[in-house]
C-alpha cells in the first residue's frame, strides 16, 4: 500500500526544470538563500544549465556582487550566445561594476538579438546617460517607452534622462506614472520625491518620501531624501534628525555626511558640522565638496598635508569637471586666506572655467542679452502711472522687510545685524515672491484688485506664522530686486534695504564663490560679473526714481568702518528702538543658509574691503564690463 506522502512525491518528481521553477518563486519573493540553494543543486547535477547559471548570476547581482554576476552570466552566454535576456542582465551587472562600455556592448547585443526588448533599450539609455550622451540616452529611453509604456523601470530610467536635460515637468510626470502603476514600490515614491525637489515642490516631495518610508521603514535613501526636502523647505532641525536616521541605516554614504555638515553649519553648530565633513572624507578621501566645506569653515590651511590631495583632485583630468571645480574652489579659498593671491587666482580661474563648461553642457549659461531685455521690460512695465493705478490694492502691513542687491554685497550681514534685534525675524532667502509673481502673470492689465489683495493677505499670514511675535520679518533674497514692482503693489508699506558695495569687490567675491547648481551663472566669468552688476545698477536706479516704498541704502564699506553707527541707522529705519545685541550680531543663534553663513557668525573684519586690489591685474574683463555705459560709478 502506497502512502499519501509517497503519492505526492511521485506527482512532484524532482527535475532541473521543476527546481528552477521553485527557485524562481523564492527569488521573486526575495528569499535569495532558498533560491540560490536550488540553483546550485541544479548545477551540481547539470553544471552547464543555462537557466541556473543565469539566475544564480542575477541573484548575485541582487546581493550586490556584480563581478560574481558577470562571471556566472558570462558562463550562461558561452553556452547559449543567443539568449537576449541574459545579455540585458549581464549589462546590468557590468553597469553596477562601473564597466559602462562593456554594459553598452551587452545591451546592443541584446537589442540585435531581440529588437523589441524594452528593458535593453531602457537600460542602454541609462548607461548612455551615465556616459554623458544625453541625446542618445533620450532616444533609447523613448524607444523603450514606445515598446513598453507601462513598465515602471522604463518610466524611471527615462525620467532620469529627462531630469538631466532639465525637463523636470516631463520627468516628474513619468515618475508619477510609475508610482501609480506600482504603488507598493517604495523606490518609485522616493524617485518621485527627488524630482519634486528639483521642481521646488517640497511639500509634495516630503509626502512622497514619507510614503516610501511607510512602505519600507529602513529605506535609507528615502530617509535621506526626506532630510533634503525638509532642509529645502526650511525645517533644518527636522532635516538633521532625518539625516542622522539615514546615517544609522547607511553610515558609509559620504554625501549624506557632507549635507548633514552643511545643515549643521547653517544652524551655527560648527562643532558638529566639522566632524560631519571629516566623516565624509574618511569614507571618500577624494570627496572634493567636503574639502570645500572645511575650507569655508577655515579648517584647512595652505600648510596642511590635505592640501596636496586637494590640489591633485583639482588637476586630475580623469575626474568629472564639476569635481575638479569643487576641489579648485576649496584650494583657491585656502590660498587666498594665506595671502598667496597669484596662486589663488590661477586656481580659481581654472575652477570657474571647469564649472562653467560643465553647466553649459547641460544647457545652463548666463545670457547677458536676455537679462538686458528683462530689465528693459521691467522698467517699461512698472511706471508711476502703473503704481497710481494699483494704489490701495495691497495689504497695509509694515511686517515685511526686503533686503535686495547683488549677491555678495553684504545682504547676509545686514540681515544678521537686524535679526539680532528682539523684534526682528530673519527668514533668509525666501522664494515666495517669485511664486506670487508667477500667479499674477506678466500682463499688468490682467491683474485684479481682489486677487492682489488675497495674495498679499495670505503672504502676510505666512510671514506671521514664521514668527508670531515679530514686528518685522526679513526676506533677504537679493534677486527680489527684480520683483520690487510686485512687492510695492502687494505691500505698499513694506521697507526695502538696498545693499551696496564696490562692484569690483562684488564681482571678485562672486567669482571666488561656488553657488548652488542653476543659480547665479554669471558668477563663473569675470566679464559676466561686470555685466550683471551693470544691469542690476540700471534697475536700482529705476526703482529709486519710481518706487514710493520706504527704502534705505546700506553700503558695505560704511558698515565695516562704523558698525554701531550704521547699525543704529538700520534699526531706526525699521522703526525700532536700539538694542546693543545688534553690534554683537555674530553671537546671534539663527539659521543662515547662504554662502556667508560662516562669516556672519564671526566678528566683523575689514579684510574684504578693497580686496579687488590684490587681484587687479587679473580683473580686466570685469573692469571693462563695468566701464560700459549704464554701469554707474559704483565707487569708481
Amino acid at each position: 500500500m502506497v502512502s499519501i506522502g509517497n503519492r505526492a512525491e511521485q506527482r512532484r518528481q524532482w527535475t532541473p526544470a521543476s527546481a528552477i521553477a521553485d527557485a524562481s518563486e523564492h527569488h521573486q519573493a526575495g528569499r535569495l538563500d532558498k533560491a540560490e540553494a536550488l540553483y546550485r543543486k541544479v548545477l551540481q547535477r547539470d553544471p552547464g544549465n543555462v537557466d541556473a547559471l543565469h539566475l544564480l548570476g542575477l541573484a548575485a547581482l541582487n546581493r550586490g556582487n556584480p563581478n560574481q554576476a558577470i562571471q556566472l552570466i558570462g558562463r550562461a552566454l558561452a553556452a547559449a550566445p543567443g539568449f537576449a535576456p541574459a545579455y540585458v542582465n549581464l549589462g546590468n551587472a557590468q553597469r553596477a561594476a562601473n564597466r559602462l562600455a562593456d554594459a553598452c556592448a551587452s545591451y546592443h547585443r541584446a537589442i540585435a538579438l531581440q529588437p523589441d526588448s524594452a528593458s535593453a533599450h531602457s537600460n542602454l539609455g541609462l548607461v548612455l546617460y551615465q556616459q554623458g550622451d544625453l541625446a542618445a540616452a533620450l532616444a533609447s529611453g523613448e524607444r523603450a517607452l514606445e515598446l513598453s509604456p507601462d513598465q515602471p523601470d522604463v518610466l524611471t530610467n527615462l525620467a532620469t534622462t529627462l531630469r538631466a536635460l532639465g525637463r523636470m515637468e516631463s520627468a516628474s510626470a513619468m515618475a508619477l506614472r510609475a508610482t501609480r502603476l506600482r504603488p507598493e514600490m517604495a523606490s518609485l515614491h522616493a524617485n518621485l520625491g527627488n524630482l519634486l525637489i528639483d521642481l521646488r515642490r517640497f511639500d509634495e516631495a516630503t509626502a512622497s518620501y514619507r510614503r516610501a518610508l511607510e512602505l519600507s521603514p529602513r529605506f535609507a535613501s528615502a530617509r535621506y531624501g526626506l532630510g533634503n526636502s525638509l532642509r529645502l523647505s526650511g525645517d533644518l532641525e527636522g532635516a538633521v534628525r532625518n539625516y542622522r536616521a539615514a546615517a544609522a541605516l547607511n553610515a558609509g554614504h559620504a554625501p549624506l555626511w557632507n549635507v548633514l555638515g552643511r545643515t549643521l553649519r547653517s544652524l551655527g553648530r560648527f562643532d558638529e558640522a566639522i566632524p560631519a565633513f571629516r566623516r565624509a572624507l574618511a569614507i571618500d578621501p577624494d570627496f572634493a565638496d567636503a574639502y570645500r566645506n572645511l575650507a569655508i569653515c577655515q579648517q584647512l590651511t595652505a600648510d596642511d598635508s590635505e592640501i596636496a590631495r586637494v590640489a591633485t583632485l583639482a588637476d586630475d583630468p580623469d575626474r568629472p569637471a564639476e569635481e575638479r571645480a569643487m576641489a579648485g574652489f576649496a584650494l583657491g579659498r585656502v590660498l587666498d586666506d594665506a595671502d598667496r593671491f597669484e596662486e589663488a587666482f590661477v586656481v580659481m580661474d581654472k575652477a570657474n572655467t571647469a564649472y562653467r563648461e560643465a553647466r553649459a553642457s547641460v544647457g545652463e549659461r548666463f545670457d547677458t542679452e536676455a537679462l538686458h531685455r528683462e530689465v528693459d521690460a521691467t522698467i517699461a512695465r512698472f511706471t508711476p502711472a502703473f503704481f497710481a493705478s494699483v494704489a490701495g490694492w495691497g495689504d497695509p502691513t509694515e511686517l515685511p522687510v526686503f533686503i535686495v542687491g547683488m549677491p555678495r554685497s553684504g545682504t547676509s550681514l545686514v540681515e544678521q545685524i537686524a535679526a539680532s534685534h528682539s523684534h526682528v525675524f530673519g527668514a533668509g532667502e525666501r522664494r515666495d515672491i517669485g511664486t506670487l509673481a508667477a500667479i499674477l502673470g506678466d500682463d499688468n492689465a490682467k491683474w485684479e484688485r481682489g486677487v492682489v489683495s488675497r495674495l498679499a493677505d495670505a503672504h502676510r499670514a505666512r510671514l506671521q506664522g514664521l514668527a508670531p511675535d515679530a514686528t518685522r520679518v526679513i526676506d533677504k533674497l537679493p534677486d527680489n530686486l527684480f520683483t520690487l514692482g510686485i512687492i510695492a503693489t502687494l505691500f505698499p508699506f513694506a521697507r526695502v534695504i538696498f545693499c551696496e558695495r564696490d562692484p569690483r569687490d562684488i564681482g571678485l567675491s562672486c567669482f571666488f564663490q561656488k553657488f548652488s547648481p542653476g543659480q547665479l551663472m554669471f558668477s563663473y566669468d569675470l566679464g559676466d560679473c561686470g555685466r550683471r552688476y551693470r544691469e542690476t545698477a540700471r534697475l536700482v536706479a529705476h526703482w529709486h526714481r519710481v518706487l514710493k516704498l520706504r527704502f534705505l541704502d546700506m553700503r558695505y564699506e560704511d558698515l565695516v568702518a562704523d558698525l554701531e553707527g550704521q547699525s543704529r541707522r538700520l534699526i531706526a529705519f525699521l522703526g525700532l528702538e536700539w538694542e546693543a545685541a545688534c553690534v554683537d550680531f555674530h553671537r546671534t543663534e539663527r539659521i543662515v543658509e547662504t554662502a556667508s553663513g560662516w562669516q556672519v557668525r564671526q566678528p566683523l573684519y575689514t579684510r574684504s574691503v578693497g580686496r579687488w586690489r590684490r587681484y587687479e591685474h587679473h580683473l580686466g574683463p570685469m573692469l571693462t564690463a563695468l566701464r560700459e555705459p549704464g554701469a554707474g560709478n559704483g565707487g569708481h
